[in-house]
């Protein structure tokens, strides 16, 4: 009682609803940076974690958690992180096209009012207000690469969308920059960092720097801005003055399984810094939703410019990498720079920017800045990642890439099949490090016989063919958590089996341990598929728990 006290202090801790108002006075907001999220992670999270000596014997030995934000079905219900889309029900194209947006963005009739200059991010971008009162960041594309990182957000932000995640609203739009009048007390930062007014003659000279279009239009990402915002998410911890946020962000399936889903897409600029806490009422409470923001640097943009062909394979500041060249003192060719001289090193497609598959590893794919719960991910996390990235059919990816619209076909069959073919890479690896079974059922067929059917999803994909799968499970009563004697194994090579019901008392249960092995080269698969069944009301068994292992 006396822990939550402390923890929700000054939220009502009775039956009443958290209000809005609730949230407002007693979550502070809290502001961060580029710099500070680096601080954050290269020197303080680096040093603390050496003496956080739980955390770096699991290091060590390789040990992992289980999330804690999933439920007894091994899925991660919704959530303010979190919100089951594609993955549970195929959206429609139609839906997969329009993403969280809502209506048609700024009114292109104007006039647009410049509030203030764009703060955070190395884009080029400002702030404006249209007739109707919404607000609205624009950002644009460098000069060099038309289309690029307008592209690049318009394409990244719909499918993080589908994945499940909160994400404000993105339009691509064109405009007569002549609709565009600057607030008298508009300011922004110039080159050197310093706070200026802005002023008409420096928008212009900001506008200079921007590709234009046919009969001098501009190009732009206008995300809509999110009102009642408290500032970044982090990625462990907990925001302790949210009475929802109750599991510590690094123990989240949610969190920890960006790293995949941002692998895809390469979105190697995902920090706390490109994250939104916002207050928002749902059925008469208020609750902070989790939103990850900014994608101008996915896919081949670093958003002012071309990704540079380290990206994806290393830290900033690597340690790891640091450490196996210091013994050897020898310069060695990595993997990413025979990519690059492959390509003799241009940029072939100026508006795709740097972005293929070429070695692509889901498993050694990083961020820029080093976060902790990208390297709690389970067999069990990944695999739910993958399961959703692979639900995505060529063309459903294809009508997604349609949305940003290039000048040049090419461009988006280009990146469709860049995309296509990182899907199956991250399905092919992510499967093979688990029993990647899904839809998993059991029927009562008659008397004492049940049966239970699933999915092979490297099957169902293509990855491996079915003949060349032998599954096999084991069963085991167990009492209060007390596991009994296993019965034994039983080999069968179709996406079903039978079974004679155990005899199972009050309080008992049967588990079911599944393997698999592909031709003759592997053994049997670990970790192994756990399912359990119980009597239900009905004096039926019914399946109770899904695990596909850590």
């Amino acid at each position: 009682m006396i822990i939550a006290i402390v923890v929700f202090l000054g939220m009502p801790v009775s039956g009443n609803a958290v209000t809005v108002e609730d949230m407002d006075r007693n979550v502070s907001e809290r502001d961060t940076s580029f710099y500070r999220d680096f601080f954050d992670s290269v020197i303080y999270d680096s040093t603390a974690g050496l003496f956080r000596f739980d955390e770096l014997w699991n290091r060590i030995s390789f040990r992992k958690k289980q999330a804690l934000d999933i439920n007894v079905y091994d899925e991660v219900p919704d959530s303010g992180f979190f919100v089951n889309r594609h993955g549970k029900r195929q959206m429609s194209i139609s839906d997969l096209k329009r993403g969280p947006e809502t209506g048609a963005g700024p009114d292109p009739n104007g006039p647009w009012r410049v509030i203030k200059g764009k703060v955070e991010g190395v884009s080029a971008g400002f702030f404006i207000e249209d007739s109707r009162g919404d607000q609205y960041l624009l950002k644009f594309d460098p000069k060099s690469n038309p289309e690029m990182a307008t592209s690049a957000e318009t394409i990244s932000h719909k499918f993080f969308y589908a994945f499940g995640y909160h994400i404000p609203e993105y339009y691509l739009i064109r405009f007569d920059p002549s609709i565009l009048s600057v607030d008298p007390k508009a300011t922004y930062y110039d080159e050197d960092g310093f706070k200026k007014p802005l002023t008409q003659e420096a928008l212009w000279e900001l506008i200079e720097r921007i590709p234009k279009m046919k009969g001098g239009l501009l190009r732009a990402s206008a995300s809509k801005l999110i009102r009642d915002h408290k500032g970044y998410m982090d990625f462990d911890g907990r925001r302790r003055q949210d009475p929802k946020d109750l599991i510590s962000h690094e123990d989240r399936r949610s969190i920890r399984a960006l790293r995949v889903f941002g692998s895809w897409l390469n979105h190697y600029d995902l920090r706390k810094g490109n994250t939104l806490d916002a207050i928002e009422s749902e059925n008469g409470e208020a609750a902070l939703k989790h939103y990850l923001i900014d994608f101008g640097s996915t896919l081949g943009s670093a958003a002012d410019h071309p990704k540079v062909p380290v990206a994806g394979y290393e830290h900033i500041v690597d340690w790891f990498e640091i450490g196996e060249a210091i013994p050897t003192l020898k310069v060695v060719e990595k993997s990413w720079e025979k990519k690059w001289d492959k390509l003799n090193r241009t940029i072939l497609y100026p508006s795709l920017g740097y972005f293929d598959n070429y070695h692509f590893d889901p498993a050694q794919w990083k961020t820029q800045l080093q976060y902790g719960a990208f390297n709690e991910l389970t067999a069990g996390d990944a695999f739910w990642a993958a399961k959703i990235i692979t639900g995505f059919t060529d063309e459903e990816i294809r009508e997604v890439v349609s949305t940003a619209e290039f000048s040049d076909p090419k461009n988006a069959e280009i990146l469709s099949e860049i995309l296509i073919a990182r899907r199956d890479i991250i399905g092919k690896y992510w499967f093979s490090k688990t029993v990647p079974l899904d839809d998993i059922r059991l029927f009562h067929s008659d008397g004492n016989t049940y049966e239970i059917t699933f999915r092979d999803l490297s099957v169902e994909h293509g990855y491996v063919r079915p003949d060349e799968t032998i599954y096999r499970y084991r069963m085991s009563v167990s009492n209060s958590g007390k596991t009994g004697t296993a019965d034994r194994t039983h080999e069968f090579t179709t996406s079903s089996f039978a079974f004679e019901a155990p005899v199972l008392h009050s309080g008992e249960r049967a588990a079911f341990q599944i393997q698999l092995k592909r031709g003759k080269g592997e053994g049997w698969r670990k970790p192994p598929l756990k399912l359990t069944v119980a009597l239900g009301e009905r004096g039926l068994l019914e399946l109770v728990e899904i695990d596909h292992g850590k």
